[in-house]
């Protein structure tokens, strides 16, 4: 029997919406919500909070909106889909019914004071997702306000939610040393991987990226992600190495905040546009072609809540270069290269080691992903399925 029961299931679809209607591609925590969207598809219904208040829509209607959003990861054109659903955002909306189950996974108006209100006046039963605390523990890669904002989700959800799933075990220790330092008890907390893609749609028509050897860095352009130092690792292979040496580098992700300089880099220096290459609208089935051919993946960040798109490069058999982060010694485990950060000739020696034809260094790796396998979604709800049933 389910752990829902009788009470009706409703799926918080803001943030979505408010990034499908904005024209951007889904993200890692657009993806998570979207595998919920999937699961929850023929069970719940889509609710979203608009000007401070809750609202539903009815079964019927949740349905088309879920087949929309599930189009959306799938790659369908986001003007039209954005034309569809602002006909659906006309259709009649229904409030929530006190008592009812809200699984909130993308953080969506719980720094607002009226969500709160709303939570403790319907007696509603939250479920939520803790992906990370970096705002809190890493505030200088974030938006001005990210922080504050942040610290007010986190008391709601330690105040409110009656039950939380941690991406890693890495998070949930974060949010427990957030707890104590904030006085609060946690909620019941299950730590539950996230599943990576295991179905990439072939790509027929993609071009090769580049001529000779390409390494792959995947994700939003921020300070976080830590371009930077990877175009200046470029940039010392332009100005130190024989030109037939240096590797191309695709640079895959939209364009996000804090990230003047490095996207000025990547657009108006010449040299660099020789060997680094920009692609701000690479869908899944180009991203997996691209993956596939890569010599590596490179992911220096600064830090992580889990994750996901190393795991599915791991997956599918790409090498990796990454920060010797806990959360990836965690999910990762030996299987990729680490690298300090501030050790850039070893980076340096790295990328020159994986981009030879035969790379015993590469081979390696290559070697220990023969064993690794990530996560699936339906591992990931198996284990959700469970956690609520004991709630």
């Amino acid at each position: 029997m389910s752990g829902f029961g009788d009470a009706p299931i409703f799926l918080d679809v803001t943030r979505l919406l408010h990034r499908l209607m904005r024209g951007r591609m889904p993200t890692g925590v657009d993806r998570v919500c979207l595998a919920y969207v999937r699961h929850f598809h023929h069970r719940a219904q889509a609710m979203v909070i608009w000007g401070g208040v809750a609202v539903g829509w009815s079964p019927s209607a949740s349905a088309t909106l879920f087949d929309w959003l599930e189009g959306w990861e799938d790659g369908q054109r986001v003007a039209s889909l954005a034309s569809t659903l602002g006909v659906l955002l006309k259709w009649p909306l229904r409030t929530v019914p006190a008592g009812s189950w809200v699984l909130n996974m993308g953080h969506s108006g719980l720094d607002q004071r009226g969500y709160l209100v709303w939570l403790r006046r319907k007696n509603i039963r939250l479920l939520v997702m803790v992906h990370d605390l970096i705002p809190i523990t890493h505030p200088q890669f974030c938006q001005a306000g990210a922080a504050k904002r942040h610290v007010r989700r986190m008391g709601l959800i330690l105040g409110q939610a009656k039950g939380i799933v941690s991406n890693s075990r890495h998070t949930a220790e974060m949010l427990d040393g957030h707890a104590r330092q904030a006085g609060a008890v946690v909620p019941p907390v299950a730590v539950i991987p996230l599943g990576a893609k295991k179905h990439w749609i072939a790509c027929e028509d993609a071009p090769d990226a580049v001529g000779g050897p390409y390494f792959v860095m995947v994700g939003t352009l921020e300070p976080r992600k830590n371009h930077a130092l990877v175009l200046h690792l470029w940039q010392r292979m332009l100005d130190e190495w024989n030109a037939a040496e240096i590797p191309h580098l695709l640079v895959i992700g939209q364009i996000g905040w804090m990230c003047g300089e490095v996207v000025r880099q990547l657009k108006t220096d010449e040299r660099l546009k020789q060997v680094v290459h920009l692609m701000t609208d690479c869908d899944d089935a180009r991203l997996g072609h691209y993956l596939r051919h890569a010599c590596a993946m490179l992911f220096p960040s600064h830090a992580e809540g889990y994750g996901l798109p190393l795991l599915e490069a791991m997956d599918l058999g790409v090498p990796a270069l990454t920060n010797p982060l806990p959360v990836f010694r965690e999910v990762a485990g030996w299987v990729p290269d680490y690298l300090d950060l501030d050790d850039g000739d070893a980076w340096l020696e790295a990328i020159h080691d994986y981009a030879q034809p035969a790379s015993a260094r590469r081979e390696a790796q290559l070697h220990r992903l023969r064993g690794f396998s990530a996560p699936s979604w339906s591992d990931h709800f198996s284990e959700f399925e469970n956690f609520v049933s004991r709630l």
